[in-house]
């Protein structure tokens, strides 16, 4: 079982509820026995391929005989094809000559021998080959070559053995043998081979097919050294055993959590882009058993404070100013004159406030177990809607597609995982102040601008979401108590309009959290369903907590309700689910004309009359312009 124990599964509950019961999702222990492939099934492009470069290494071999050339497919194409599922992640591994080299005699055999065809991809047959030079500071100890032949991506790399001496962890790469190397791999899964010349899958660890087999990932070194040589190790682990729902070696988790050196390590030695692309393949999945399975073992690993790490205190923001605002730039320096001596044109800024700095070294660091919290629920909802109560959270007016993609489920993920940081901030040399989660997005794990922006956007409208919602909620539905339990000496709060609550649906498609940030547009639903699924995490942690006499069930009921009536507002009676995407009926050329007014007065006149549209959804544009002809812009 994990170490970290929550509510988050989930069974029907009637009448159209949930209930979340106490049992744990965790599965980082789960093994079953898989069914293996007699032989291995190649696609019309794989054979073709298969024999373009056995015709290549016939060639090379009658050149060269004294150092005759062996092809392999390695890794996770041979795992795939004896799990009988698709791979096109095609590795062919040298035993006697460099990837590029090797590249550079197929484009060469190409030309010689394959005449141009009318078929998709043969037109110039083989791309141009990429050289990606080893780094070894970085744990980039291979040499790759990748072209593209017949449609396919093709990695050539030579089979490789490394030894270090006393005084440096970096390797000296030399040719290695088959057994040599597949002992260098990452996992005994990924360490089998496919023998082009006697097809024949190879494994020379004698472990891979039995833990392929067994449904198991282990190292096929000791594990403490598998991840001293490459760090990174770590994430690829939890990968393969939360895609294949495989068990982990219990000495892979001691030389984890026994060896912070390791941890360490994967947050200094290893590029970001390499640790984001292994955090953005774990969580894309439609199987959100498996992302949640990922989250998990990042915590149980302790890795979780390295990979989503925070902006360092120098570069946190602790003033007064919020999320999106630019700091203008200090004045300029004043202009010499023939009777000013002249000054040095830079000016001398005050130093930095050192309270400020203290304030941020000494910050208590973000918890982020909070995170993995909110990834169980995510889970235990995404796992137990049916789809038709998904609709009840995504209306299919909104647009956007449900079940939800992998992209989908991807940004919820993430979302889930950085939520911890929503009352942060950091500073973007030095002006602007941009949430936290948009620099663990974007800065620590290297992910796109657009998931940085889209994050955020998550992120930084959730209390709106909850306010706006729980005001929606307590005007709109009855009160699940009697009418003798309210307090009718209070004053009661006038309903939303249909105005207020467009404008509301409207902030959240097209608000950019920050300067020329990406808007949510039509994902913005998934920012009311993570504040949903942030504040179930909340309710239930806090009735934990305060032994609260309502039952689990009663709480989950409660607050998936409190968005049905949110989603029943905007869609049915107010209509506004698409206010984010409503156009101007008389556009700003029209407006400017109508009333001869300057640019920027425009654009006050637009906005006013997106107010207006709502508020009168029945007025056409005739009305729309005639209403233009009345506004006073000086009263704007």
């Amino acid at each position: 079982m994990s170490r970290f124990q929550f509510a988050t599964t989930c069974r029907p509950r009637a009448p159209g509820g949930l209930l979340f019961t106490a049992e744990s999702l965790d599965i980082s222990q789960r093994s079953h026995v898989q069914t293996l492939r007699a032989e291995l099934r190649l696609s019309a492009t794989e054979h073709r391929i298969c024999a373009l470069l056995l015709d290549v290494a016939a060639r090379l071999n009658t050149r060269r005989p004294e150092t005759p050339l062996t092809l392999r497919i390695a890794g996770g194409w041979v795992r795939d094809k004896l799990l009988g599922l698709d791979s096109h992640d095609l590795d062919i591994a040298l035993d006697s000559l460099m990837g590029f080299e090797f590249a550079t005699e197929v484009n060469r055999f190409l030309q010689e021998n394959y005449p141009e065809t009318d078929q998709p991809g043969d037109a110039k047959n083989i791309s141009s080959i990429s050289k990606i030079d080893s780094n070894p500071d970085k744990s980039k100890h291979l040499e790759t070559a990748t072209a593209r032949i017949f449609g396919q991506m093709i990695d050539f790399v030579n089979l490789r053995t490394e030894t270090y001496n006393e005084d440096s962890r970096i390797p000296t790469m030399e040719f290695g043998t088959p057994t040599q190397d597949a002992k260098r791999r990452d996992i005994t899964i990924n360490a089998l081979f496919y023998n082009l010349h006697t097809r024949e899958v190879e494994d020379f660890t004698e472990l891979g097919l039995k833990d392929l087999q067994n449904g198991h990932v282990r190292t096929p070194l000791d594990p403490l050294q598998t991840f001293i040589d490459d760090p990174l190790r770590i994430l690829r682990v939890i990968r393969f055993a939360s895609r294949f729902n495989f068990s982990i070696e219990p000495d892979i988790l001691d030389a984890c959590l026994n060896h912070p050196e390791i941890r360490t390590a994967l947050g200094t030695k290893i590029s970001k882009e390499r640790i984001g692309v292994e955090v953005d393949k774990m969580l894309a999945t439609e199987n959100v058993e498996n992302a949640l399975r990922a989250v998990r073992l990042i915590h149980e690993f302790g890795i979780a404070q390295d990979i989503l790490a925070e902006a360092p205190p120098n570069l946190r923001y602790l003033g007064p100013h919020p999320c999106g605002y630019v700091i203008p730039d200090p004045p300029a320096p004043p202009k010499s004159s023939a009777t000013t001596p002249a000054t040095s044109p830079s000016v001398t800024l005050p130093p930095p406030s050192s309270s400020l700095l203290d304030q941020a070294i000494s910050q208590v660091p973000v918890d982020l177990v909070a995170g993995l919290r909110v990834s169980e629920t995510l889970a235990g909802l995404l796992a137990t809607l049916t789809p038709s109560e998904l609709r009840e959270f995504v209306p299919a007016s909104t647009g956007l597609p449900t079940p939800f993609s992998k992209d989908e489920i991807r940004l919820l993920f993430l979302a889930a995982m950085v939520s911890p940081y929503i009352d942060r901030l950091w500073l973007e040399k030095n002006k602007k102040v941009l949430p936290a989660c948009q620099f663990v997005i974007m800065q620590s794990l290297k992910l796109s601008g657009n998931d940085g922006d889209w994050i955020s956007g998550i992120i930084v409208q959730i209390p709106n979401i909850q306010q706006t919602v729980s005001q929606i909620h307590a005007q709109y539905s009855t009160p699940p108590f009697s009418s003798s339990d309210m307090d009718t000496s209070s004053p009661t709060v006038p309903k939303m309009t249909r105005k207020q609550v467009g404008l509301f649906i409207r902030e959240l498609g097209l608000r950019s959290v920050y300067k020329a940030a990406t808007t949510l547009g039509a994902k913005y639903p998934l920012a009311v369903f993570m504040a949903m699924t942030t504040e179930l995490t909340q309710t239930l942690q806090s009735a934990a907590a305060s032994s609260s006499s309502l039952s689990s069930d009663d709480i989950v009921y409660t607050v998936l309700q409190k968005y049905r009536t949110f989603w029943n507002v905007v869609v049915n009676v107010y209509g506004v689910d698409g206010a984010w995407q409503m156009k101007h009926l008389v556009d700003g050329k029209e407006v400017l004309k109508a009333l001869k007014i300057k640019g920027p007065d425009v654009g006050k006149v637009l906005a006013k009359q997106i107010e207006f549209q709502l508020e009168h959804p029945e007025i056409g544009k005739e009305g729309v312009a005639e209403w233009i002809k009345t506004v006073d812009v000086t009263r704007l």
